[in-house]
């Protein structure tokens, strides 16, 4: 069995602050309440490296709510890949030589199961003072060829109904070292294996830019 990549994309606890964000996107950001935000706009954009895919179901969203009173109630999907080539085509150019960009969205039914949680997580007055966050991760992803010593790095960029274009969440963050500061002893190789050795036909990413 592979072993799962135990490394987060993108974390970010847009309601509770996030250390990895730039100080210029904060003022964007701060726009933003992931208790009221139309999910059905929500993107997330992750650039890559040409050579690593991320694996379907492999990008997940956590929404977070914390009670005043105690405890922690959070709900798990899957993000699906965007491949409509008319939304695609309005992307701003945000790939560069040798990496890809990849745009991720929920689907309508977790956009509609997530928006009931967050409806009885955060409205009414008996709410009042609940916090909540957001977390963008993977776990499952492939390569098309060998490793090398050098960083695998990740940007990543959200978009919601608030901020209307794509804001920087964090730049250049090393896989490898997040990987191995969750675990030294995980074997990058297996925990990203050959992409001809996964099942999964269709691997994410639009072309690599020229």
């Amino acid at each position: 069995m592979r072993t799962a990549l135990p490394a987060t994309v993108l974390v970010c606890g847009l309601l509770a602050g996030c250390g990895h964000v730039p100080l210029t996107s904060l003022p964007k950001l701060s726009k933003i309440d992931m208790k009221t935000t139309d999910l059905a706009q929500l993107r997330a954009g992750i650039s890559l490296p040409a050579d690593i895919r991320t694996l379907p179901g492999g990008v997940t969203m956590t929404l977070v709510a914390l009670p005043k009173d105690g405890g922690r109630h959070e709900r798990k999907v899957v993000l699906e890949e965007v491949r409509d080539a008319v939304g695609l085509a309005k992307l701003p150019t945000m790939a560069s030589p040798g990496r890809r960009f990849i745009v991720f969205r929920l689907s309508p039914s977790d956009a509609a199961r997530l928006s009931a949680f967050r409806e009885e997580m955060f409205a009414g007055p008996q709410n009042s003072g609940n916090r909540g966050s957001l977390a963008l991760g993977t776990d499952k992803a492939c390569r098309l060829g060998e490793l090398s010593g050098k960083p695998i790095t990740m940007t990543g960029y959200l978009k919601t109904s608030e901020t209307q274009d794509y804001v920087l969440l964090m730049r250049d963050f090393d896989l490898k070292e997040a990987v191995r500061q969750v675990d030294p002893k995980v074997d990058l190789a297996t925990a990203i294996p050959p992409c001809d050795t996964m099942p999964e036909a269709k691997l994410s990413g639009s072309p690599a830019a020229p």
